[in-house]
């Protein structure tokens, strides 16, 4: 005995719903092996991931330099209330005991950062060990301190040390 048409129309349109409640918590299970993403580093110079901000501060005269993702920023506290100079964004060049940025100044001025995987001390009270050292270079004029990994966005506030030098070397060249 055939059915009858709307029988099957009623069981054509039922079926997909019934077969979607067959399922298995096979998706769920699986869901629960896939691993989750791994947050994948910047490059390192040491213990510091250089994709996130750096700090570099250093003493005679006091200066701190930010380094960001999008950005870098130089403070010379050097007068009152120090001057802030947004240098153009570079990606730097990494191997396994140095980092070097080159950049330039608004002005032009050629600007050379480099990063150096040495302990450096802070000579404040109480003394602080960063992890790197720091030369900064804008034209003929050098600079020398410490880095470190540091919150963003603090560059400019005031110095970060009064007596920031690296162990071997002084804090200014000419």
């Amino acid at each position: 005995m055939p059915l009858e048409i709307p029988t099957m129309r009623f069981l054509l349109l039922a079926m997909p719903l019934l077969l979607a409640g067959c399922g298995s918590d096979e998706s769920a299970d699986n869901v629960a092996n896939i691993a989750a993403p791994v947050l994948r580093k910047g490059p390192m110079l040491g213990s510091v991931d250089l994709s996130q901000p750096v700090r570099a501060s250093g003493a005679s005269p006091f200066w701190a330099l930010e380094i960001a993702p999008g950005r870098i920023t130089y403070t010379n506290f050097a007068g009152a209330g120090g001057k802030v100079t947004d240098l153009y964004p570079v990606s730097p060049k990494v191997d396994a005991d140095r980092a070097v940025f080159a950049t330039q100044t608004p002005d032009g001025d050629v600007v050379t950062i480099t990063l150096t995987r040495a302990e450096c001390t802070e000579k404040g009270a109480p003394p602080v060990t960063d992890p790197l050292t720091a030369e900064l270079k804008i034209g003929a004029r050098v600079l020398a301190g410490c880095a470190r990994s540091g919150p963003a966005g603090e560059v400019g506030l005031e110095p970060i040390g009064n007596n920031s030098a690296p162990a071997s070397a002084g804090n200014v060249t000419q």
